[in-house]
């Protein structure tokens, strides 16, 4: 360049700005996979956490519901006894009509609660499931049961949660971390209500997808936030309440199951969100795999050409 001649505005500067741009991405793309794997060491320790208490609550309850299945067949047996026994048989004695009365009345009442914390149990026993390293075929709606269960005490409370299931095909997945979006979406939807409010879950399928959205009848979302959502480190909760990462994870993880995530929102209505799910998880995993060795899915051939001879 010709002395006393000066570059272009801006163009002198142009590597710098190149390599800083190159280094912010950088810096967020790191920061980004640091967020992920805090979360996920939470979410293991959680499942790890859910698994033990579930596997201390059922010893015991697998044990008072053995001596309760003795006592109803030791109670049927006497019955059976004094009805032979006494002349008018048990129907004859009011008094021991009513004792025995009361006696399997209570027997029902240990039932009914004995049925309840096994399957609160076998639920959080599946919602523990997360470190999975294989696809396995799942009913998504079992996922947002289990995931229900986890979470009753934020909801029992001036939440009401309506469901509408259709019948869904099993669809292969990692289960444990589809129940780690549905928790998140569950999550933020109670902690969008104030006071009292509806969650209405529904899931529906077609030939290609399996659909599951979660709408609450909150305090939506600005239209300027609605497409940052899902950016790492983006939140419209207060100072304390989200750390922004919750909805990030989840689009990566629904990203993993070769689907989509979206929202819809009306501010100060509510907010709805929506996951499609391929029924052919695995096949699109296999495809991926082999189109990264240079195989055709379709042959398993490679994308080569042989040379002239």
């Amino acid at each position: 360049m010709a002395d006393g001649v000066q570059p272009p505005p801006g163009e002198a500067d142009a590597p710098g700005q190149e390599q800083q741009e190159a280094l912010r991405e950088a810096q967020r793309a790191l920061e980004e996979a640091q967020a992920r794997l805090v979360q996920s060491e939470k979410m293991a320790s959680l499942g790890m956490l859910v698994a033990g208490i579930a596997h201390e609550i059922n010893t015991p309850i697998g044990a008072v519901a053995s001596m309760h299945d003795t006592l109803v067949r030791a109670v049927a047996r006497m019955r059976e006894v004094l009805d032979h026994e006494l002349p008018g048989g048990v129907d004859g004695e009011p008094r021991l009509t009513k004792l025995l009365g009361i006696i399997e009345d209570a027997n029902r009442v240990i039932a009914d609660g004995t049925s309840r914390v096994t399957t609160i149990v076998r639920r959080l026993r599946s919602f523990a499931r997360l470190d999975e390293a294989e696809l396995e075929g799942a009913d998504l709606n079992e996922g947002l049961e289990d995931t229900l269960t986890l979470i009753h005490h934020e909801l029992k409370h001036g939440i009401t949660v309506a469901r509408d299931f259709a019948p869904l095909p099993k669809v292969d997945c990692f289960r444990g971390r589809l129940n780690q979006v549905f928790l998140n979406l569950l999550m933020n939807a109670r902690q969008a209500i104030t006071g009292t409010g509806t969650i209405e879950l529904r899931t529906w399928s077609d030939d290609a997808y399996v659909y599951v959205s979660v709408t609450d009848s909150g305090v939506g979302i600005a239209p300027e936030h609605l497409d940052r959502i899902f950016e790492p480190g983006f939140t419209t909760k207060g100072v304390g309440v989200g750390t922004g990462l919750g909805l990030s994870i989840c689009r990566q993880i629904v990203e993993e199951h070769c689907g989509e995530i979206w929202a819809e929102s009306v501010l100060g209505q509510g907010s709805t969100f929506t996951l499609k799910i391929p029924r052919d998880v695995k096949a699109r995993h296999e495809a991926r795999r082999l189109a990264s060795i240079g195989q055709n899915p379709a042959t398993g051939s490679g994308s080569g050409t042989a040379g002239s001879t």
